[in-house]
């Protein structure tokens, strides 16, 4: 009778704790993290999502890199040359020379194969770019070839005194027309154009 008692009472303890994990799930209502699903975790008697870390939230702010604030400046341009750039006949061809630390230079020597065939060179643009880049656009005889004149576009680099860029303006005619925006300059006489950014030619 006693054994009969005790499986009664044991029978109706397990039915009722089986009615009360009904009774959470059924409201909602929980007793510890586990009566949860998933990730949520249970805070007064609620089933919750947990809160994210402060950490986790803050992301570093990304910023994108700023144009450059830097624009091509013209300069004056002369029969004996522009900026710190000076035109001289030599007793063959003309040279570009440029005052450096180490003595004149001519930077023709630079930008074509043979200086002795440049016959004349004459600069017909001429920019600053900030405070040691400058950009100069020159068209020289180059020698008699069939175009009337061969003209080049060249990036010169104070800080360093030497020529860190050149290329040769496309088309045969003597004109020559440029245009900046900003930081990019455009070169074209009669065939495709030359662009060149941040005073700098590539």
């Amino acid at each position: 009778m006693k054994r009969l008692l005790a499986l009664t009472l044991l029978t109706l303890a397990i039915a009722g704790c089986d009615k009360a994990d009904q009774a959470t799930a059924v409201s909602g209502q929980c007793a510890k993290d586990i009566d949860c699903k998933g990730e949520r975790i249970c805070e007064s008697g609620q089933c919750v999502n947990p809160q994210p870390q402060a950490a986790i939230l803050a992301k570093p702010a990304v910023t994108a890199p700023l144009a450059p604030s830097i624009a091509y400046e013209p300069l004056p341009i002369s029969d004996e040359g522009a900026g710190p750039f000076r035109v001289q006949s030599m007793e063959l061809g003309t040279a570009l020379n440029y005052q450096s630390r180490a003595g004149v230079m001519n930077v023709m020597e630079s930008i074509v194969a043979d200086t002795e065939g440049t016959g004349y060179v004459a600069i017909e643009k001429a920019y600053a770019f900030g405070p040691s880049r400058y950009v100069l656009v020159v068209s020289t005889g180059e020698g008699g070839n069939a175009c009337p004149a061969s003209t080049y576009v060249f990036s010169f680099d104070t800080s360093g005194e030497y020529v860190d860029g050149k290329a040769e303006v496309d088309g045969c005619s003597e004109m020559v027309e440029s245009l900046a925006e900003g930081n990019k300059l455009t070169i074209k006489k009669d065939g495709a154009a030359t662009v060149v950014y941040n005073g700098q030619v590539k």
